[in-house]
């Protein structure tokens, strides 16, 4: 055994890597050279604190790793001097810390690699579970769409209620509650199409259909409805169509006051 081939083996030997022969004669040689066993000891708290990491792999990795460095180089200056010294004139301390080195970025890689699966299969579920909302979704519009032709009030409302799940709804959608808002001969439908609609109101469709659709009330409910749509959209389009409202002269006096309010409370 010399200095050299113990230079070599160093660091096998502080993780215990070497066979039991190996590991004696390394002994052997610090017990009779102390002075080498000293130049190389600044080295085993940071091959322990690795072997130690890639045993027990966690999150405290790197934390472990570099506390135990910086406690080997605080140790003293004048020792964090030798060990710069180390660096910079021994090629054999250089192949140790290549050999950290080398085997960090394994361990890392090898984290990496993992990690990287596991968000391959993450992702992989997120895309299954959009694709499925999106089906959930292109099944949910066509239901819509064929219970708002339903002749049944109650198919009718059934279809305004399933609006109310939908993520983003298509043209024909916002067709079919249009029609619905304007044409239904019942109420309580042209008010849930009301309702319905002021979910799509960042829609410039949406927004100047309900403006439009203002002059085409008969029922006093959905005028004061829409009224205070308007308000709370402060949707200043809207002032025509409710003053075109207020001169018809059959106007019932609840919507009248509620319009005059509402031009107010818009302007």
């Amino acid at each position: 055994m010399d200095k050299e081939t113990l230079h070599e083996l160093w660091s096998d030997y502080v993780l215990g890597q070497l066979s039991e022969t190996q590991m004696q004669e390394i002994a052997s040689y610090l017990e009779r050279h102390p002075e080498v066993k000293v130049e190389l000891a600044d080295w085993e708290p940071l091959m322990e604190a690795l072997d130690a990491e890639l045993e027990a792999p966690s999150q405290e990795m790197d934390k472990g790793f570099y506390t135990k460095l910086q406690e080997a180089m605080d140790e003293s200056p004048k020792q964090e001097s030798e060990t710069t010294k180390v660096f910079r004139l021994r090629p054999w301390a250089i192949g140790i810390a290549a050999s950290i080195v080398m085997a960090l970025g394994f361990f890392l890689g090898k984290q990496w690699n993992t990690s990287g699966a596991e968000t391959q299969t993450l992702v992989s579920a997120n895309e299954k579970l959009k694709e499925a909302e999106q089906e959930t979704n292109e099944v949910r519009t066509q239901l819509v769409i064929s219970l708002a032709d339903q002749p049944s009030a109650s198919k009718r409302l059934e279809a305004l209620s399933e609006v109310k799940k939908l993520d983003s709804a298509t043209d024909k959608v916002i067709e079919a509650l249009f029609k619905m808002l304007n044409n239904d001969p019942n109420v309580n439908v042209r008010l849930a199409a009301v309702t319905s609609l002021s979910k799509y109101v960042e829609n410039p469709i949406v927004r100047e259909g309900l403006v439009m659709s203002i002059t085409q009330q008969e029922s006093p409910l959905v005028q004061i409805a829409l009224a205070e749509l308007m308000v709370t959209l402060k949707e200043q389009k809207s002032i025509n169509s409710m003053e075109t409202l207020l001169k018809k002269p059959d106007i019932n006096k609840a919507v009248k006051e509620k319009l005059e309010e509402s031009i107010k409370e818009i302007i």
